[in-house]
C-alpha cells in the first residue's frame, strides 16, 4: 500500500474524532508527505529560540519514518500567498498497523510556536550549530519559501548517522502545540500526530 496516499486518507478519515476530541480545527486544505525524518531518541516539533515554556518531546525508536504535512494558505501584506504548516504526522508504523491504531489525545504542550517550526530528534538538535540553525531560520522564513508549497529546509546535521532536522513555515500568532499519539494493541507508539492551536 502507497503511504503517500494512505496516510492523507487515514488523517481525514479520523479528522472529525481529532477535532472533537482535541481540538485542532479544520481539516488542512492539503496533507503532503515532506519528507523523511532520521531519528535517535526522542522526538519535537517546536519554535527552537521561542519555547518560553519547554519542550514536549516522545520517545521514539530510533530509525527514518516518513513525514507529513498538513498546509493552508492565505495572503499576506504582499498579496501574494503564504503556505504554512500547522500539522505534522509522523508515520512509525506500516498501513497495516496505523489502520487499526486507537488515537489517543495527549494534553496539550506548555511550549509555543511562532512564525516557523523544527522538527528533529533532541540528538540532531545536538548537532545543530549556531551558524547552522541561523541559516536554516533564514531559508525557511524566506519570502521564496514562505509563498510556495514545499519543499522545505531539511538537512542532515549528523552525516555518521543520517541524523536530519526539517523547518517548515507557520502561522505568525502565538500558538500552543498539542499531539494525538497513534498506538497499536500492545499499547505501542505507531504514530504522533503534532498539530497547533490558538491560545
Amino acid at each position: 500500500m502507497d503511504m503517500d496516499v494512505f496516510v492523507p486518507d487515514l488523517i481525514k478519515r479520523n479528522w472529525a474524532w481529532a477535532d472533537a476530541n482535541s481540538p485542532c480545527g479544520a481539516l488542512p486544505q492539503w496533507i503532503e508527505r515532506a519528507g523523511d525524518l532520521v531519528v535517535d531518541g526522542p522526538v519535537v516539533w517546536s519554535t527552537p529560540d521561542d519555547t518560553p515554556f519547554g519542550e514536549d518531546s516522545y520517545d521514539v525508536p530510533p530509525g527514518t519514518y516518513p513525514v507529513f504535512v498538513g498546509i493552508d494558505d492565505y495572503g499576506d501584506d504582499t498579496g501574494q500567498t503564504r503556505y504554512d504548516v500547522r500539522v505534522v504526522f509522523i508515520a512509525l508504523a506500516g498501513p497495516e498497523k496505523l489502520a487499526e491504531a486507537t488515537w489517543r489525545h495527549d494534553q496539550a504542550g506548555l511550549m509555543t510556536i511562532e512564525n516557523y517550526t523544527c522538527l528533529a530528534s533532541q540528538k540532531a538538535g545536538s548537532f545543530v550549530t549556531g551558524e547552522t540553525f541561523a541559516r536554516l531560520k533564514e531559508a525557511v522564513l524566506s519570502s521564496e519559501s514562505v509563498h510556495r508549497k514545499g519543499p522545505w529546509p531539511s538537512e542532515v546535521v549528523d552525516p555518521e548517522t543520517g541524523l536530519n532536522v526539517m523547518l517548515f513555515p507557520s502561522y505568525d500568532s502565538a500558538s500552543g502545540i498539542s499531539c494525538i499519539e497513534l498506538v497499536d494493541e500492545d499499547e505501542e507508539l505507531v504514530g504522533l500526530l503534532h498539530f497547533s492551536y490558538g491560545i
